[in-house]
């Protein structure tokens, strides 16, 4: 049953953003996949359609699956690493003002000679996009790999709708300095039009040798190689043995309570985290409606303090010491809490001195009537990732070392095989009636808004459209802070009267994406805003 922005199936579900993509998926379902056989194949139909926001060889993907024939819940880490060849003070750095048109003027209030770090060879480290996709399927897949690709193929040999023609005028002045990126992306030399139909020629190859020869061939085999020697070739210092080297983290999930639920997250350096570090701070507080001023006072005091947290504690845990048990205990907590519980009028209104970090990202949620359950983020980067592609191959390669500050001696700070933070939130809920896959695009701002989708679901009972669509609240490490226009009448106005500084926006991160199996029916829900949806 297909209504409005849910579904519901008695046999599985794809949640997703590029309607072709999610189709992919549903396909994948009816040929007789499960859910994370479902999940890898609409990643790579994502990266086909949409690729200013993820690719085949984009940076990331962050994903918890649910098996169900063991009950597990896993982590999947593929995450890029910094090519062992990058030092400290790689770039030439200069400090600047905050606010700057440039990513590193607004997130390290920097700047790097010729942003040397986001576009350009020097900010490829190895691709963790299909590695993420790949062992998803490899691990707990039942359909052949070459089934997984084959949609893909179809799509690119009876063409799409151009998804990407903003992104590239936007970007046209870093594209034209890259003559592959040029040739693949504006076909003649001319900028794509919206109604453009689009069959990626050069991609097709590489696809059809990703499905001949498996994923790892773009790690340790022959794609691999072509991607390292082209790297090294323009400048760069990705090698061959950190292309083969590259492995995802298949571990258990970082895990907490809540109430009545256990919820699992994606381990670090991804931004899970900080998710749900917020929302064991919400279970101190008895619940109130979020209707009213106070809830929504509340989660603004609760985000600054995850924030700083974030922002002066999280880094890749092979090089920083990042207190991960303590941060995930009640204690801590109850401790962090403390002053917002004794004085719960109080408005925080410092600007502590800390980093931010930078973000971007599509996500995908399946989840089948077996019980299977995925839910897992994809990103490029910014749009296009570093903007090098690779001759013949289609291959955009992501920019993961930029999620890494330039600036030396901070607890992100490049390193060789570092792995950088980034804001991917991806989150699976097991309540006593129902599995729930949350995730959602929009840079750091997810940090905020999945906590938030999970409170709704884990308070109110919302479904996943409910709380796709629920209002949405966004602060960093300090004020203005920023609430959807969607918020009940006056809590806007009344938050300004308790001294907050409000920004009304029409909205906040991307489109959400959420799939659920309700264990008593035996049937699987899923739902989402500025989305898609597949079923079978």
């Amino acid at each position: 049953m297909i209504e409005g922005h849910e579904v519901v199936s008695d046999k599985g579900a794809v949640a997703a953003g590029p309607p072709e993509a999610a189709r992919v998926g549903a396909q994948i379902l009816e040929a007789g996949g499960n859910a994370m056989d479902a999940a890898s194949a609409t990643c790579l139909a994502c990266a086909m359609v949409q690729p200013q926001s993820t690719g085949v060889a984009g940076y990331v993907s962050a994903g918890v699956v649910l098996d169900a024939k063991t009950g597990k819940v896993w982590s999947i880490d593929s995450n890029s690493i910094a090519p062992a060849g990058i030092g400290p003070e790689m770039f030439e750095v200069t400090p600047a003002p905050e606010g700057g048109p440039s990513l590193n003027e607004r997130e390290y209030f920097c700047k790097v000679k010729d942003d040397a770090n986001v576009h350009g060879p020097l900010a490829v480290g190895p691709p963790g996009m299909l590695a993420g996709a790949g062992v998803l399927h490899e691990r707990w897949g039942r359909l052949k790999w070459e089934q997984i690709v084959a949609p893909s193929q179809k799509l690119l040999e009876d063409g799409y709708k151009c998804r990407c023609a903003g992104a590239v005028k936007s970007l046209e002045h870093v594209i034209r300095r890259f003559e592959p990126t040029m040739k693949h992306l504006m076909p003649d030399g001319r900028l794509p039009s919206a109604g453009d139909i689009w069959h990626r020629p050069e991609m097709q190859p590489t696809l059809a040798r990703l499905a001949e020869a498996g994923w790892r061939d773009m790690y340790s085999g022959e794609l691999g190689r072509k991607i390292a020697d082209y790297i090294q070739s323009i400048g760069g210092v990705l090698s061959r043995e950190d292309m083969a080297e590259f492995e995802p983290r298949v571990t258990d999930p970082y895990t907490i309570t809540y109430r009545n639920a256990t919820i699992h997250g994606a381990i670090l350096t991804n931004g899970t985290l900080s998710a749900l570090e917020a929302l064991l701070m919400l279970e101190c507080f008895e619940p109130v409606p979020d209707d009213t001023v106070e809830y929504w006072h509340r989660l603004a005091e609760v985000f600054k303090l995850v924030w700083r947290d974030r922002l002066n504690y999280l880094a890749d845990p092979d090089f920083v010491d990042v207190p991960i048990e303590r941060i995930l205990s009640n204690d801590y907590a109850m401790g962090r809490t403390e002053s917002i519980r004794r004085f719960p009028e109080h408005v925080d209104k410092r600007v502590p001195p800390v980093p931010k970090p930078p973000g971007g990202t599509l996500h995908v949620s399946t989840a089948d009537a077996e019980g299977n359950v995925v839910s897992i983020t994809i990103s490029q980067g910014m749009a296009f990732g570093s903007c090098v592609t690779v001759p013949d191959t289609g291959l955009i390669l992501g920019h993961g070392v930029c999620r890494l500050d330039p600036r030396p001696g901070l607890a992100n700070s490049l390193g060789p095989k570092k792995r950088p933070l980034n804001n991917t939130c991806p989150i699976l809920m097991q309540l006593p009636d129902r599995d729930v896959a949350v995730g959602l695009p929009g840079g750091r701002r997810i940090v905020c808004v999945v906590p938030r989708m999970a409170h709704c679901i884990l308070e109110f009972g919302a479904s996943p459209k409910d709380a796709a669509f629920a209002p949405r609240l966004y602060v960093g490490e300090a004020e203005p802070m920023e609430i959807q226009e969607t918020a009940p009448d006056g809590i806007a106005d009344g938050l300004r009267a308790m001294g907050h500084e409000v920004n009304v926006v029409k909205s906040i991160a991307g489109g959400a994406h959420i799939a659920e199996f309700l264990k008593s029916e035996r049937k699987v829900r899923a739902g989402g805003n500025t989305w898609a949806a597949g079923v079978e």
